[in-house]
């Protein structure tokens, strides 16, 4: 990955990416029926126990045994499901959107800086640009977990401006999330919310920035 953005026409358009389900599809129910046999109770750990909250606490990079201790306090007994997931993570996620790196490839093929913004712990990222080497093909990413905050936080917004180097009114950002959209909207981005690939590129060609489908 490249982080320099010495050779670029000042003000132009950069485009900012969120990761999953955006670009490579999550589904932490995949990751529990790894180590669950009982598909009512895959269901029932992913809406109770390693819910979005739980999981937001990795992601903004809590020590697995405050991850761990913060789904005992709620479902005693149940800790090890944190293990299991973290064990398995990788079961979580499924094949690129090959709409969405077409995308990218056309991004890059134009020119347009392009960024990765993720909610992701740092501990379940590690070693994931070897298995998704088109993660390469951006000029930098930025996971939550390294940082210590998440989308929506306007101070994740910010950093990526300063990592990265450029300004609120150059970033384009797109999120399959609407409070992160809407948190990208108050930093001062144009942000959109990802539906699929094909709205995406209507979006994003509206901008000038991809031939539209």
């Amino acid at each position: 990955m490249v982080d320099d953005s010495s050779d670029r026409t000042e003000g132009a358009p950069v485009v900012v990416f969120d990761l999953g389900n955006v670009l490579i599809p999550w589904d932490r129910r995949t990751a529990i029926a790894r180590f669950v046999d009982d598909p009512d109770e895959v269901e029932r750990i992913a809406e109770e126990v390693f819910d979005l909250e739980a999981n937001l606490h990795l992601d903004r990079g809590a020590a697995i045994e405050v991850v761990r201790g913060h789904v005992e306090a709620r479902h005693p007994g149940h800790g090890w499901v944190v293990d299991g997931y973290l064990e398995h993570f990788l079961h979580s996620l499924g094949t690129v959107d090959a709409g969405t790196e077409s995308i990218l490839d056309e991004l890059a093929d134009r020119g347009v800086p392009r960024y990765a913004l993720s909610n992701w712990s740092a501990v379940c990222f590690d070693g994931i640009e070897e298995h998704y080497p088109v993660l390469g093909r951006f000029d930098g990413l930025l996971i939550s977990g390294d940082v210590g905050t998440c989308k929506p936080d306007l101070a994740i917004y910010r950093h990526c401006e300063e990592r990265f180097g450029f300004t609120a009114q150059q970033a384009v950002f797109l999120d399959d999330n609407t409070d992160n959209v809407a948190g990208a909207r108050a930093a001062g981005w144009d942000a959109f919310v990802f539906t699929d690939a094909a709205a995406a590129r209507r979006e994003l060609a509206t901008r000038g920035l991809v031939a539209d489908g």
